[in-house]
């Protein structure tokens, strides 16, 4: 069918399909793209578009132009003349290519002669290019700015490839690279509209305007065409040179014919060089190619290469394409250099940069060169020197150099480093070279065995040097990094690229360290002086699978490659020696399937970190450069989430998410996660989400997914009571003046209480952050707005968003040093100093000496009290979230501060991670009833377990030992609080209040038990007293001593104690009590005294009155006489030593009737005594008086 457009699928968020048509005269179409030119491995120089006439007629190239615009990006095509190319008023007859030569670099060989040039410098993976019906740009990219109908009539032809997001048909064409071209199956005349099902990924062949015809009706001029050919001359007899003729399509009924002879050149007949011949070859209907021979004479003579011809005449039938043949005698008499001496036994060949011929068997073919190895038993004996080498042709390798032939290589030596890593170590290889094969059927040179004791982590970079090129074998292999591979966002979809990391099994899995990786040097313009440096991890050994023709191999980290499957030439690129296996891999996953993290218990609240990796949905947003999903793909990655967050992540209470584009996506995926929930009779975590649009020009941003689900009647197991976005508004000062966002993701701060069933809750705030990636951190070059490199500014940004975080949680501690807050989500960054800026260092409150980085002026101490980095809680070899470059690392972290990790509400702290990603192959991408592969990242959980209910019963009882007390005496009270409950008091504590200030208390307390000193103010004593814990069913004394004051006589003392704990009491009612005592005076002071030979007068009482007198004798006294007299009635005297008599208790009394009454005690103790004088009746005016003699 004629090329239309009839129908486009073009992954747009809102619109699925796209139905546009152009011209039905339409007959030109893209046949092959290619942007890897002149990059590292790259078979030609430029890139390239070729286009052809899939047509029955001429077709005009006036007014068309070819248009580039980047796969995702927000560029229109053709927006600047570096992305557009005018094509020439040329015309194109059927069948016929037209090549339009683009931008270029150093590798590879210049393109066939273009038909016209341009600019363009397309990527080498994925683009998007159209042929368009205009010489002025599309105006638009059919993704973030799409492409109306008006626009859509001007595309003649569309195609997208790798993870373009804007294609013809179901899909776009396959991912690219620099030894990849995109190919129009059939020589150009498939099309059926649909990207993915008419090309395919080829090794480049650019065809230009005087490439032979092909036209795909099979009608138009029989054109007649001879190749050439090439082989080794042989030492003796004749070697045949095939040749073959072809038609450029089948011959019709009355067939065709041409006459071909040989003819000198600098091989000749007189010279006996080869056998002349000539002959008429002829086609039957329905054939297209003959093929004839010319024998070859061989001899032993050293001379140069030597060529013959072979010219065709009269055609009958047809026309004469190709007229001539080459033949090439590839003279095999050479002086030969071993492989071993080119490599020699250092970095650097001695043979650099010189012409060499060599020997060796061929191990194994890559798309753009050979390895070479020495037979066996002919090697040097030597352990330093390699017996093996990479012949590079930049495109398919000849068909001499097959596996297992011994060929001759003549060519130059080189040191190949890319051009764009320098850094590099320099592969010795041979280039410009001509292959002859010598023999075929060798058997392999047995391969090198790698063991744990070669390569080492200590062995450096270079360690493998001496086996570069050769065949080695890993009798048993680990995976230590997952066959990575391509992404199709607007799919949800992975193809695999073949490629992973091993191990030998028993190393240890390589991590990534501190510092900058070796041999990188400083950064432009650093004066730092103690940089960290890593190794680089040499013990890391890349595996391409698919290299050499093995069947790809989508392994797992922890997967084992076993039974010696994993053999083949050793290759270095990529900073990296690789080996690219012969044969299909064995391999044991058993210990590598996917992992939950650590199950919480009903005494754990839950915070969890999930980058789920440019999570979009099916809606289209002006403005930014997001890819539209499909219905199917969002439900791919919808499911894949959900599985993953409930049963890996055991649905967090808390999780903070980011690379989600907006609050609509995120809280579909919330309402995902519940549903399925319930559906698979899990509780319904009620997930809601929150989400505030950040400045990110990708439109990703960072949320939360809360656990809104009830854990008692109106309880919600997350109460949410603020979410803010932060730092919006701050901005990078440039060193121009001019300023430019800092958080292109800002903070999101949720201030939130997690409750549980039983009553507990814990406030907490919690903070998610998607910091700056790498990306460009030791880029050197582009500076703007004043930076003098890339790398400066993006090392200033990293630095300036660690101290605004920094900054941010140190004023929150400030204001409320008890806030519990937890910082979480995707740092961007490492545990530790990575030598460009410290950032987890800055945010934590750790950062590393300004000397230790490039980024002047650091260093700075910006949090106090500091933050604690969780991930260090994990062990060494669970110290990651992420692999790149092969390199298990951690960027999402988990950060508390030091009111979580002093707070006796919280009791332990763990981290875990769902293992469900990092570690997994990128195809497992496709599968949407697992979890892995939804993201890049593996979640990273928070388990903060929060002290259990207990119930102590706290009570509290006192007594007074004496319930009347002398003012001047000594008070005794008593305190016991016990604990009546089940459980522990924790942090029990006592406060005693006397209500009176009281200089001389003493307290006297149990062991385990701290009181404070008295309190004396406001007119009470208070004593606090306070221990750890207090055992259920304890119970603690305490005494309290004081002096009775006189001002309280007639008055109390009284002691008030209340107890309590932080345990939960269930009875509060007992936690206090009271108890006074009674102030009195002193009965001595308070009785009147009677002094010697004084009487005293006056006395009057009713019957049974008492009158009480005391008398002091001084020791020596005698003869104590006591009388009363005068006055009326009747009393009687009692008197007693040392205490007041009664009527029923005394020393002596008196017994006479009246008033007049004596006492007489001859020889008295010295001492008090009292008298007592009781009405036996009603006495008035009587007068007592005591006499002794002193």
């Amino acid at each position: 069918m004629s090329h239309s457009l009839v129908r486009r699928l073009w992954p747009a968020l809102v619109v699925l399909c796209g139905l546009f048509a152009a011209p039905a005269s339409a007959q030109v179409v893209i046949s092959q793209v290619y942007g890897g030119g002149g990059n590292s491995g790259a078979p030609y120089t430029n890139d390239y578009v070729e286009l052809f006439n899939s047509g029955s007629t001429p077709a005009s190239l006036s007014g068309l132009s070819v248009q580039y615009t980047s796969a995702t990006g927000t560029g229109n095509f053709g927006a600047n003349t570096g992305l557009i190319v005018v094509l020439p008023a040329a015309t194109l007859d059927p069948g016929a290519y037209f090549l339009v030569g683009l931008a270029g670099g150093t590798n590879g060989v210049a393109l066939p002669t273009p038909d016209a040039t341009g600019t363009i410098n397309m990527a080498g993976a994925a683009g998007k290019v159209a042929l368009v019906n205009s010489t002025v740009s599309l105006g638009c990219n059919g993704s973030s700015t799409p492409c109306d109908a008006s626009q859509q009539a001007l595309i003649v032809d569309l195609v997208g490839f790798g993870n373009a997001n804007f294609f013809e048909g179901a899909g776009a064409a396959p991912t690219l690279s620099n030894t990849l071209a995109a190919f129009r199956d059939a020589d150009g005349c498939t099309d059926t509209n649909d990207n993915a099902a008419d090309f395919a990924a080829l090794a480049p062949a650019p065809r230009n305007g005087s490439a032979l015809p092909n036209p795909c009706d099979g009608g138009g001029t029989l054109f007649l065409s001879i190749g050439n050919t090439s082989a080794a001359e042989g030492n003796s007899g004749t070697t045949p040179f095939f040749f073959t003729i072809s038609l450029n399509q089948p011959a019709g009924e009355d067939g065709a014919s041409v006459d071909w002879a040989t003819a000198d050149g600098t091989a000749t007949v007189a010279d006996d060089d080869y056998i002349p011949g000539s002959g008429t070859v002829t086609f039957a209907e329905g054939q297209s190619s003959v093929t004839i021979s010319v024998d070859v004479v061989g001899d032993d003579t050293t001379e140069p290469d030597e060529t013959f011809f072979v010219n065709l005449t009269n055609p009958v039938g047809a026309e004469i394409f190709v007229a001539q043949g080459v033949g090439t005698i590839l003279n095999d008499d050479v002086a030969t250099v071993a492989i071993h001496a080119i490599q020699g036994s250092g970095q650097i060949s001695p043979y650099d940069g010189l012409q060499v011929a060599t020997t060796g068997i061929v191990t194994g073919r890559k798309n753009n060169g050979f390895f070479i190895q020495t037979p066996d038993g002919q090697d040097d004996g030597d352990p330093a020197t390699s017996e093996g080498l990479f012949v590079f042709t930049s495109s398919t390798p000849p068909a001499a150099a097959e596996v297992g032939s011994l060929v001759l290589v003549q060519g130059t030596v080189t040191e190949y480093v890319p051009a764009a890593d320098p850094h590099q170590l320099p592969l010795t290889e041979i280039v410009n070279a001509t292959v002859t094969q010598l023999s075929t059927g060798h058997p392999l040179p047995t391969p090198v065995v790698l063991t744990v004791d070669m390569p080492t982590a200590e062995g450096g970079l270079d360690q493998l040097e001496h086996l570069e090129g050769m065949r080695v074998t890993i009798p048993s292999a680990t995976v230590v990094a997952p066959t990575g591979g391509n992404t199709n966002e607007t799919q949800a979809t992975a193809t695999s690229n073949g490629r992973f990391a091993v191990v030998v099994t028993g190393t240890a899995r390589p991590m990534r360290e501190p510092g900058i990786q070796v041999p990188d040097p400083d950064p432009l313009g650093s004066t730092a002086t103690n940089i960290p440096r890593w190794d680089y991890n040499p013990e890391t050994i890349a595996v391409n699978s698919t290299t050499i023709g093995a069947p790809t191999a989508n392994l797992a980290a922890g997967c084992t490659i076993t039974d010696g499957t994993l053999t083949g030439p050793l290759d270095y690129t990529f900073r990296r020696f690789v080996i690219y296996p012969e044969g299909e891999l064995a391999s044991d996953c058993s210990n590598a399937a996917p992992t939950p993290a650590t199950l919480p218990t009903p005494d754990h609240a839950t915070f969890a970190t999930y980058n789920l990796e440019r999570f979009f949905d099916t809606v289209s947003n002006p403005g930014t450069s997001e890819p539209v999903l499909t219905a199917a793909a969002l439900e791919r990655r919808l499911n894949k989430a959900s599985i993953g967050i409930r049963d890996y992540l055991h649905a967090p209470d808390i999780l903070g998410v980011t690379e989600t584009e907006n609050q609509s996506v995120l809280q579909a995926l919330a309402d995902r996660i519940n549903a399925d929930a319930i559906a698979n009779g899990q509780p319904d975590p009620g997930y809601v989400a929150y989400l505030e649009e950040g400045l990110d020009v990708g439109g990703i941003d960072v949320g939360f997914l809360v656990k809104a689900g009830e854990v008692a009647a109106g309880v919600a197991r997350v109460e949410v009571l603020s979410v803010e976005q932060v730092g919006a508004d701050a901005v990078l000062q440039n060193p121009n003046g001019s300023t430019s966002v800092l958080n292109d993701r800002p903070p999101l701060v949720l201030d939130a209480v997690v409750n549980f069933a039983d009553g507990r809750s814990v406030p907490v705030t919690t903070i998610v952050v998607h910091q700056r990636s790498l990306s460009g951190v030791a880029d050197d070059t582009g500076g703007s707005s004043g930076w003098s490199s890339t790398g400066e500014r993006v090392r200033a940004k990293r630095q300036a968003q660690a101290d605004y975080l920094a900054t941010l949680v140190n004023d929150m501690q400030d204001a409320d040093p008890a806030r519990k807050i937890v910082v979480l989500g995707d740092f961007n960054a490492f545990e530790f100093n990575d030598g460009y800026v410290d950032a987890m260092g800055t945010v934590t409150g750790l950062p590393s000496a300004d000397d230790e980085t490039a980024v002047e002026g650091d260093g700075a101490d910006l949090v106090e009290p500091n933050l604690f980095n969780l991930t260090l809680m994990a062990a060494a070899e669970d110290r990651y979230s992420f692999v790149f470059d092969y390199q298990a690392q951690t960027l999402d972290h988990v950060l508390v501060n030091e009111a979580i990790l002093a707070s006796p509400l919280v009791t332990g702290l763990d981290i875990s991670h769902a293992r469900i990603n990092a570690d997994f192959p990128e195809v497992a991408r496709n599968d949407a009833d697992t979890p892995t592969r939804l993201s890049d990242h593996d979640p990273t959980m928070l388990l903060m377990r929060i002290a259990a209910v207990a119930f102590a019963d706290i009570s509290v009882e006192v007594e007074a030992l004496e319930a009347e007390v002398v003012a001047g005496e000594t008070m005794e009270f008593g305190a016991i609080v016990a604990n009546a409950g089940t459980d522990d008091a924790t942090f029990p504590g006592v406060g005693l209040v006397l209500d009176a200030e009281l200089a001389d208390v003493l307290v006297s307390a149990p062991e385990g038990w701290d009181c404070d000193a008295p309190d004396i103010a406001g007119g009470n004593t208070t004593v606090a007293c306070a221990t750890d814990t207090l055992a259920a069913g304890g119970e603690a004394v305490f005494a309290l001593v004081a002096t009775a004051p006189e001002s309280r006589i007639g008055g109390t003392v009284t002691l008030a104690a209340a107890a309590t704990s932080q345990t939960e009491d269930p009875d509060e009612a007992n936690n206090a009590a009271s108890t006074s005592v009674n102030v009195i005076e002193d009965p001595v002071s308070a009785i009147p005294e009677l002094f010697n030979a004084v009487p005293v007068t006056g006395l009057s009482g009713a019957e049974g009155g008492e009158v009480v007198y005391r008398i002091e004798l001084p020791a020596g006294a005698t003869m104590l006489r006591l009388m009363s007299y005068g006055g009326s009635g009747d009393v009687t005297l009692y008197a007693s030593r040392g205490e007041i008599p009664t009527t029923a208790d005394y020393d002596a009394r008196s017994l006479r009737p009246g008033n007049n009454e004596t006492i007489t005690i001859t020889a008295p103790q010295p001492g008090t005594w009292y008298v007592k004088l009781v009405g036996v009746r009603a006495f008035a005016n009587v007068s007592l008086r005591g006499n002794f003699n002193p």
